[in-house]
């Protein structure tokens, strides 16, 4: 047993466990740089205006568990499948965005009711612009109206009928 346990047994045990942990940390860095890397190339395509391949890479980016990288592509791509990965801004961001590329009325509607969403009153705009007869119909308290946008739907509203 003593012979097992020698100072050249030692040092050489030393070495391999020192490259072992080299080599396991040049690995996860390279794993975390590719996420970067295809992030850095979908930024310089967008500035670029180059396409190829641009919808795989989204896909990727999309599938990726780093919300950072992963919010720019689901923008892109209208995708609502990951909302829970993000903070309360960023989703409403892509929920706004997807009602808004969508033009679904509906969705707008709820959009616009909620006061807990932050864009609420971007989405009454929106949803008035869609059909003017939205606002008579609507659920607006009209006495504390407080955005110019919305002031102007209801003179408009109220100068057609």
């Amino acid at each position: 047993m003593e012979k097992l346990i020698t100072k050249k047994n030692l040092s050489f045990l030393g070495i391999i466990s020192v490259l072992l942990f080299l080599a396991l940390y040049f690995i996860l860095q390279n794993n975390t740089k590719d996420d970067q890397k295809l992030f850095d190339i979908f930024l310089a395509e967008l500035y670029n205006e180059q396409n190829s391949n641009l919808d795989k890479k989204l896909h990727y980016l999309s599938s990726l568990d780093n919300p950072k990288v992963s919010f720019f592509s689901d923008l892109k791509l209208t995708s609502i499948e990951n909302l829970d990965r993000y903070n309360k801004i960023d989703k409403d961001i892509i929920l706004l965005k997807k009602a808004l590329i969508d033009l679904d009325q509906e969705l707008i509607k709820s959009l616009s009711l909620d006061n807990n969403f932050t864009f609420n009153e971007i989405a009454k705009i929106y949803f008035y612009n869609l059909d003017i007869n939205n606002y008579k119909f609507s659920e607006l308290d009209r006495d504390n109206l407080n955005n110019f946008f919305i002031k102007a739907i209801d003179r408009l509203s109220n100068e057609k009928y």
